[in-house]
């Protein structure tokens, strides 16, 4: 969705945005987002997505639900990435399925937190219906027809525990509700050989997987509860398609009304997914927006004797330290990789006056400014400007007209060679402290 708003106007948004959507503050302490969305009631719909982690449809599309929704009637809460562990590390479940959890769980096993954090929603008073995402293999089929067509597949279906629940509820019905979901994705099918089916799994009648699941846990505390399966046979993007419809029908069915800032269709929901990511670092004092970033990003001051503070706009992005720097991760994909430079923090200024393309403005620091012929940052009293990639030492750059060319493309943050950094420095008899930066990028190659 294309925002067209001002760069002060853009600044708040951005801020606002990633305050709501932080996956947490402190690398390697990954724990699931709970998102709010709407007016809090008793007739909330719970959505859950990432439960196991190769499956990307399903956090895929929670995440989107999450970021890109907003609802105008009713209430939605929606955790995107529930097993957050395993979906870094593209696994099933990094310390078995959680998904067969539910019933009993060790006091000493890993996942125990996000069990029960999520036992705890589950059983929320306000909480009315339950939607949770996964991604199968094939395509289930009531019938045998071939390999990936059976009654052993999982793959685009709607899966219930049981036809009715027992209890008074407008959802209690579960074969009625979740036929009427099917019918809605089979009418936007993308192929005939893509539609749904529905699946009853009778769990109380000796299931022993599914005895142990969130669905069944769910019913069995008069929470009614569907699972929506997309086929790991389709791409991401196709697959996030799908669990969409179905979403969005038994949102309509619970009352549940909402925008959304894209097209449904598979095209639109592609670019959604690979659109750029934003992170701040440290109180907005370093802010990167990863759009196809390189595989590296060095010489980024991180401050000495400091754990590492970030938000971000995804709640499926994470950074993960490791032995030479910090991994950043979206979803199950390594996006890039930070190299820190460990030097003292200063908050001598929040802002800066620059001049781009003959136009004067007092700009904020952790921003993006886009430029289509030159940038010059103006003169500020103990303040040493460094743009990241012109001239090989330590001196002050402002007040220098600089354009494109004028920087080594390899010091760009995107493959493509268009956005660059622009560091401020205090400059003291102690040596530098780093005030913060800004982004540059350079629109449609121009280098004038």
């Amino acid at each position: 969705m294309e925002l067209d708003l001002n760069r002060g106007m853009y600044k708040l948004f951005k801020v606002l945005l990633i305050g709501v959507f932080c996956v947490n503050l402190y690398a390697n302490d990954l724990t699931y987002s709970f998102i709010k969305k709407g007016v809090d009631d008793n007739n909330t719909v719970l959505l859950i997505g990432g439960i196991q982690g190769d499956e990307p449809g399903g956090f895929l599309a929670a995440s989107l639900v999450a970021t890109e929704y907003n609802v105008t009637k009713g209430s939605l809460w929606v955790v995107p990435n529930l097993n957050f562990d395993s979906i870094i590390k593209n696994d099933r479940g990094a310390f078995g399925d959680m998904n067969r959890k539910f019933a009993s769980i060790s006091p000493d096993d890993p996942d125990i937190k996000s069990v029960n954090g999520i036992k705890k929603l589950l059983l929320d008073q306000n909480v009315s219906m339950v939607i949770h995402l996964h991604d199968g293999s094939g395509f289930y089929r009531p019938t045998y027809i071939n390999e990936m067509k059976n009654p052993r597949r999982w793959g685009n279906s709607a899966i219930i525990d049981q036809e009715k629940l027992e209890f008074p509820s407008p959802y209690s019905n579960l074969k009625a509700i979740a036929t009427q979901v099917i019918e809605k994705v089979n009418q936007n099918a993308i192929d005939d050989e893509h539609k749904y089916y529905l699946r009853n799994t009778n769990t109380a009648l000796g299931d022993k997987e599914m005895l142990k699941s969130l669905t069944y846990f769910a019913i069995t505390n008069a929470k009614p509860a569907f699972a929506n399966e997309a086929s790991k046979s389709l791409a991401s993007h196709e697959r996030v398609y799908y669990h969409l419809l179905a979403i969005e029908e038994y949102l309509k069915i619970a009352g549940i009304e909402f925008q959304r800032g894209f097209e449904l269709n598979p095209k639109s929901i592609k670019k959604e997914i690979e659109k750029e990511i934003e992170i701040v670092l440290f109180n907005n004092k370093f802010y990167l927006s990863l759009n196809n970033p390189r595989a590296k990003i060095g010489y980024v001051p991180i401050p000495k004797d400091t754990a590492l503070e970030y938000n971000c706009t995804s709640p499926l992005a994470a950074l993960i330290k490791d032995k030479n720097g910090y991994t950043v991760h979206y979803g199950n994909k390594i996006l890039t990789k930070l190299v820190p430079e460990f030097i003292d923090y200063s908050n001598l200024t929040s802002s800066i006056e620059i001049e781009v393309d003959d136009k004067k403005e007092q700009i904020e620091l952790g921003s993006k400014i886009e430029v289509s012929s030159y940038i010059k940052v103006l003169k500020k009293d103990k303040i040493r400007v460094n743009v990241i990639g012109y001239g090989s030492k330590p001196v002050d750059e402002s007040n220098i007209k600089i354009s494109k060319k004028d920087i080594k493309k390899s010091f760009s943050i995107d493959k493509k060679g268009n956005i660059f950094r622009v560091e401020l420095y205090e400059q003291s008899k102690d040596g530098d402290k780093f005030i913060g930066m800004f982004l540059v990028e350079f629109k449609d190659g121009k280098s004038s």
